[in-house]
C-alpha cells in the first residue's frame, strides 16, 4: 500500500491559568480547548463539597452537608458520606446542536487540518460502523480502542493486547484520502476517502468510505478548535446526572459555567420554561 506524506501538523500551546471567568458568551472561544482541558484537570483533582445550591428561590444546600464529591476521569461521579454512597455521571460538552464540516453529505469543507485536529484531540476512539462487501463487521471490533497521533502513528488496544500501525492523510475537500496501515486488523487496513466529519454535543464521528464500503470512528468526546471552522458561539456545559435519590436528582442539569478557579466552580441553569434560575457552587475540600 503506497504511503502518503502527512500534510498537516499541530502546535500545542500550554497555558497556566489560575482563574477564569465566563461572560454571557461562554468560555473564551480562542482558548476553548485549553479551558476545557484545564477545567477537566481541576475538577478531577481531589474532592469537592456543595457550598451553595439554590433551585429557583429554594435553598437546598443542606441536603449535601457531609458529602464529598469525586469527579472521575472516566465520567463517573460519586458523592460519599459516612453513611451513604451515591453514584452518577458527569461530563463537559459544547452547548450546541452540532458542528458539521460537511455539506449535503459530502466533505467539501473538510481539510487535513480539521481531520488531524479532531482525531488527535480525543482518545479511545471506537468503530461503530464497519461495512465491507455488504457485510456488517463492527461487532468483530467491539471492545477495541484506537488512538491517532499527530506524528502519523496509530494504535489499537483490546484488553491487554496492543497493536501498532500508521495513518496518513492527503488531498483536499471531497478528495481527502486517509491511509490506514495496521496489519493485525486487516478489516480496516485500506486507503479510505474522508466522507464526513461530525462534531455534535459530546460526540465526534469520522466517516470514511470506499465505494459502498464504510468505516466510521466514533468518540464520546468533543474537542473543537474554534479557529478551525466553528462559529464561536458555543459555551461549555458542565453536565451532571444522578438518577436518584431525589435530592441528588435535582442536580441533574446541563449547567452553564459562570466561573471557576482551582478551588471553586460556580454553575448556573436557566429554565427554558419559566425562566427560573438555579445556582450551584462546588468548593474544593
Amino acid at each position: 500500500m503506497k504511503k502518503r506524506k502527512l500534510l498537516s501538523t499541530i502546535g500545542i500551546i500550554g497555558l497556566m491559568i489560575t482563574s477564569c471567568s465566563v461572560d454571557d458568551n461562554g468560555l473564551n472561544a480562542a482558548n476553548l480547548r485549553t479551558d476545557i482541558d484545564e477545567l477537566n484537570g481541576i475538577t478531577t483533582s481531589g474532592s469537592w463539597k456543595v457550598s451553595n445550591f439554590l433551585e429557583s428561590n429554594d435553598n437546598h444546600t443542606g441536603d449535601f452537608v457531609g458529602y464529598d464529591f469525586f469527579f472521575e476521569t472516566d465520567g463517573s461521579l460519586f458523592a460519599i458520606s459516612q453513611t451513604n454512597n451515591v453514584s452518577g455521571r458527569w461530563s463537559l460538552t459544547l452547548d450546541e446542536s452540532g458542528e458539521d464540516f460537511s455539506a449535503n453529505d459530502d466533505c467539501a469543507n473538510c481539510t487535513n487540518s480539521h481531520l488531524l485536529d479532531v482525531l488527535t484531540a480525543c482518545t479511545e476512539w471506537y468503530v461503530d460502523k464497519l461495512e465491507r462487501d455488504d457485510e456488517d463487521l463492527e461487532d468483530s471490533l467491539s471492545g477495541y480502542r484506537f488512538n491517532f497521533s499527530a506524528d502519523g502513528t496509530f494504535s489499537a488496544k483490546m484488553g491487554s493486547t496492543a497493536y501498532s500501525g500508521s495513518w496518513e492523510s492527503s488531498g483536499t475537500g471531497n478528495n481527502i484520502l486517509v491511509d490506514i496501515t495496521i496489519s493485525d486488523i486487516p478489516e480496516i487496513e485500506e486507503t479510505w476517502r474522508l466522507h464526513e466529519i461530525e462534531l455534535e454535543n459530546g460526540e465526534s464521528k469520522v466517516d470514511l468510505r470506499i465505494g459502498d464500503d464504510r468505516l466510521r470512528f466514533k468518540n464520546d468526546c468533543t474537542r473543537i478548535d474554534l479557529a478551525n471552522g466553528n462559529n464561536g458561539e458555543n459555551e461549555v456545559d458542565f453536565n451532571i446526572f444522578f438518577e436518584s435519590p431525589t435530592a441528588f436528582n435535582r442536580l441533574s442539569e446541563d449547567w452553564e459555567i459562570i466561573s471557576y478557579t482551582s478551588s471553586k466552580i460556580e454553575l448556573r441553569h436557566i429554565s427554558g420554561g419559566n425562566g427560573d434560575t438555579d445556582l450551584l457552587t462546588f468548593e474544593k475540600n
